[in-house]
């Protein structure tokens, strides 16, 4: 492991952080992480115990692997925490599969170097997402990567439309998934006041951007992030809630003439189309090398994806009635989940909130889970669940 230099920075951060299960699911796959100058939340995926694994697993390497003091640093630990991901899926089969979002903030030498004003450098993949809350108001920095927003992006879509779609979980981007995944990054320069939120989707899935930006300016960060984690799980649970709020409370203001808008995502990987080559080369053999890694790029992702595409139990709706599916709730890419058990149980006979939380399908680790919780809907035909949830076990930490 390399050594971090010690540097004088011209920021000081204060940070606070919470993390519930929510109310439908035994696991929290969320993790949430922070050391020397970064900060992190990851929201894994997989049966059984592989999502929390993964998200853990990425979380501590981002931590260890981030040296500074710039931004192709954050990436590169993020690079590191896919390899952690893969190589611990491989060397046990029942993490097979196993994936995770990740999303991170470091503080780095601005560009000035070591001695002139920080800079925050951002990086993500998946749907984790960061925000920013200024006297602007608030902003989001990262983009979705999944599906409905690449459709949104594209005009396909609406924004509203995007978030009802029943493929809205569909994952485009994930450490795990391949061994050269894409990483978006970005480079901004902070402000006194700013407070930024690093959060899974089952925070934003249940609080809009209006409710957020109202939670998120209003006390400590500590006390900030205990509260968007604790009404997210009000308005719903349908997931793991995770939220990490991170203050500049020491740092330079903002100019009189404003700051500039978040700028666009730099995409990045190791490998990709050849945009150059030296005088002298061959132009068809560059081709023909150019071609076959993207082949085998594509072979390797194929086989990644068909596997994991088969990993996972979830409890869903199969025209009306409550069954058991294997993979995952809206499959990947072409892989659809497959059909188990069901047929005795309708969803008419549901309460509301439970008929809800099937329709947006129950992640569960294996198949004996599943009867165990449809077990549970039987004996509660006639009780309504809990219209709010015990949030004593909201995790929450500062610094």
């Amino acid at each position: 492991m390399v050594a971090r230099r010690p540097r004088r920075r011209s920021i000081r951060l204060v940070i606070g952080s919470a993390t519930h299960v929510g109310r439908i699911r035994d696991v929290n796959q969320d993790d949430v992480a922070s050391g020397d100058d970064v900060y992190v939340v990851a929201d894994g995926m997989g049966g059984h115990r592989g999502g929390e694994v993964a998200s853990t697993v990425a979380t501590a390497a981002v931590v260890q692997g981030f040296t500074g003091p710039d931004r192709a640093s954050l990436v590169h630990a993020v690079r590191l925490a896919n390899r952690a991901v893969l190589e611990r899926a491989a060397a046990d089969p029942e993490l097979s599969g196993m994936g995770t979002t990740l999303c991170a903030l470091a503080v780095v030498d601005g560009p000035g170097g070591q001695g002139g004003p920080d800079a925050l450098a951002v990086v993500n993949i998946g749907d984790s997402r960061v925000y920013r809350l200024d006297a602007g108001g608030l902003v989001r920095v990262s983009d979705d990567h999944s599906l409905v927003a690449d459709l949104v992006r594209a005009g396909e879509l609406t924004p509203d439309e995007a978030a009802v779609h029943p493929q809205r979980n569909i994952l485009t981007r994930a450490l795990g998934i391949e061994a050269d995944p894409t990483i978006d990054s970005w480079e901004l320069p902070p402000a006194l006041g700013d407070r930024f939120l690093l959060c899974s989707d089952g925070l934003f899935n249940e609080l809009d951007d209006v409710r957020i930006s109202e939670l998120l300016g209003d006390g400590p960060a500590h006390e900030v992030a205990g509260r968007l984690v604790a009404e997210a799980v009000v308005e719903g649970g349908h997931d793991n809630v995770t939220a990490l709020v991170v203050e500049v409370v020491d740092g330079p203001e903002v100019p009189p003439s404003g700051r500039p808008a978040i700028p666009a995502a730099r995409p990045e990987r190791i490998t990709g189309p050849v945009l150059s080559r030296p005088k002298g080369d061959d132009p068809r053999a560059t081709l023909r090398a150019t071609i076959g890694s993207v082949a085998a790029v594509v072979i390797a992702t194929i086989l990644v994806l068909s596997l994991s595409a088969g990993q996972g139990w979830f409890i869903g709706d199969d025209d009306g009635d409550v069954a058991v599916f294997r993979g995952r709730p809206s499959g990947i890419l072409w892989f659809d989940p497959t059909f188990v058990e069901g047929g005795d149980l309708r969803m008419s006979r549901l309460d509301d909130s439970t008929r809800a939380a099937v329709l947006e399908t129950i992640p569960v680790g294996n198949l004996k889970e599943a009867r165990r919780l449809i077990e549970g809907f039987r004996s509660h035909l006639s009780d309504p669940i809990l219209s709010n949830p015990d949030l004593s076990n909201v995790n929450t930490g500062d610094q």
